[in-house]
C-alpha cells in the first residue's frame, strides 16, 4: 500500500516531540541504526571510526540527526507535494554521500521503532501510517535515483 493523506496526517498528529527536539531524536535513530546495522556506519565518514561511547552526545551526530529529523519533518508536511525535496535529497545522497537505496528502507524500519518506543501513544495504526509515509519517500527516492542514471 502506498501513503495517502490519511497516512501523513496520522503520523503528523504523533510528530510533534520529534518536530521540537530534532537534535535528540535524531541521535538516538543514528546511534540505533549504527547498533543494529554496523556497516551503515561507515556511509557517514564523519562518524565511521567513532566508538559507540564517542557517538554519546557527539554535536555532530546530534546535528546530522537533527538534519534527518529536519527533512523528514518537511517530508511528511509536503503531504505528497515533495517533487523538488525529493530530488534534492537523491542528488546530495546519490551523487556526493553514494548511500545505497537499500539503506532508506533499513533507516526508515529504525525510526518505526524508535517512534514506538519514545513516542506516546505511537500504537500499530501510526505504525502502519508511518512505514506506509516511509514506503512512499523510499519509492520517490528510488525513481529519482534512476532519474539520475544512479544505480547504488
Amino acid at each position: 500500500m502506498c501513503a495517502c493523506i490519511e497516512d501523513y496526517d496520522k503520523v503528523l498528529s504523533f510528530w510533534a516531540p520529534l518536530e521540537a527536539n530534532p537534535k535528540l531524536y535524531g541521535e538516538i535513530i543514528l546511534q540505533r541504526l549504527f547498533e543494529t546495522k554496523p556497516d551503515s556506519q561507515k556511509l557517514f565518514p564523519k562518524f565511521a571510526a567513532l566508538s559507540k561511547e564517542q557517538l554519546q552526545n557527539n554535536p555532530d551526530l546530534q546535528a546530522h540527526g537533527g538534519i534527518v529529523i529536519c527533512k523528514l519533518t518537511e517530508f511528511l508536511h509536503s503531504k505528497l507535494q515533495h517533487q523538488q525535496l525529493m530530488k534534492d535529497l537523491a542528488e546530495s545522497h546519490a551523487k556526493q554521500h553514494k548511500i545505497p537505496r537499500v539503506n532508506f528502507q533499513i533507516i526508515g524500519e529504525v525510526i518505526v521503532i524508535v517512534a514506538a518506543e519514545k513516542i506516546d501513544g505511537f500504537g500499530p495504526d501510526a505504525q502502519t501510517a508511518l512505514k506506509n509515509v516511509l514506503k512512499e519517500f523510499q519509492t520517490v527516492m528510488g525513481a529519482c535515483y534512476n532519474e539520475l542514471g544512479v544505480d547504488l
